[in-house]
């Protein structure tokens, strides 16, 4: 805990510490060590998920309902279904496409960007960048609005979480690009201003679905000391529409780009407006 190493992985790291003291080698995973371990962390803690996490657990805004998303973790080659990551009723998500299938595609689209976002940020921080800080903030809250919009109350706080997720992202952007911090500074608070300074270094065929996002955010500062006057329905929209801004900025600066790839293909249907 004082190393703040994660519960599931805290007995592999205890198995490696006790073979190190121990002069034991061989296969950390071998039965006769982890087995035993493993029961020692399950009395300790009954409740305790000891699975491999997801690399991002986000959301995406059906109606006026947040379902959590999830990114799994892969390695090498892997088919991804985007609906299957959502964590709703197969028969709830039929009726959605039924008679809702602009909420449907939104949704589909809303997890092929938690999946740009998620790896594109992991690729980013494993290679060394710059903007390091940055991105882990803004996966930070890009996972906190979803958090926030699956209660019943107080859903205020998720107006500043969507436009800080708009504005690290963009920022993450700018400095992995070589932007120099003073000169991104300037911009904070000023997601259309971040977005122009990203389209004119790092122009990108979504330009104009990018503007329009960044023009569609409550104003940033004046929302923290008075009311923001969205509905329930509005702030699903806010969230889902900080998270294009999110992917967007990140697909700019990675090899990540599960959205784009999609919207070529002739059965799924384009992008609804953020």
């Amino acid at each position: 805990m004082a190393q703040d190493v994660k519960l599931h992985a805290r007995p592999f790291h205890v198995a490696i510490e006790w073979m190190r003291e121990n002069n034991i080698t061989g296969d950390v995973f071998d039965k006769n060590t982890f087995e035993p371990l493993m029961a020692t962390y399950k009395r300790l803690y009954p409740s305790g998920d000891f699975s491999i996490p997801s690399l991002l657990i986000g959301g995406v805004a059906i109606r006026d309902v947040m379902y959590p998303a999830r990114v799994h973790v892969g390695y090498g080659q892997v088919a991804i279904n985007p609906i299957e990551c959502i964590e709703i009723k197969r028969e709830e998500l039929e009726l959605i496409f039924r008679h809702y299938p602009d909420q449907g595609w939104r949704a589909f689209y809303g997890v092929c960007d938690l999946w740009d976002f998620g790896y594109g940020v992991d690729d980013l921080i494993r290679r060394g960048s710059p903007a390091a800080d940055l991105l882990n903030n803004a996966r930070s809250s890009v996972a906190a609005t979803p958090r926030i919009l699956s209660g019943v109350l107080d859903l205020d706080a998720a107006v500043q979480t969507a436009c800080l997720t708009a504005e690290l992202a963009m920022k993450a952007a700018l400095i992995h690009l070589g932007c120099a911090e003073e000169e991104v500074k300037r911009h904070s608070h000023h997601l259309n201003k971040l977005a122009e300074a990203l389209i004119a270094i790092k122009p990108a065929s979504s330009d104009e679905r990018l503007r329009k996002a960044c023009a569609n955010f409550p104003n940033y500062v004046q929302s923290r000391y008075s009311s923001h006057g969205l509905t329930r329905l509005e702030l699903m929209a806010l969230a889902m529409r900080a998270q294009f801004v999110a992917a967007d900025a990140i697909r700019r600066i990675s090899e990540r780009n599960l959205a784009g790839d999609v919207e070529g293909q002739p059965e799924v249907p384009p992008r609804p407006e953020p």
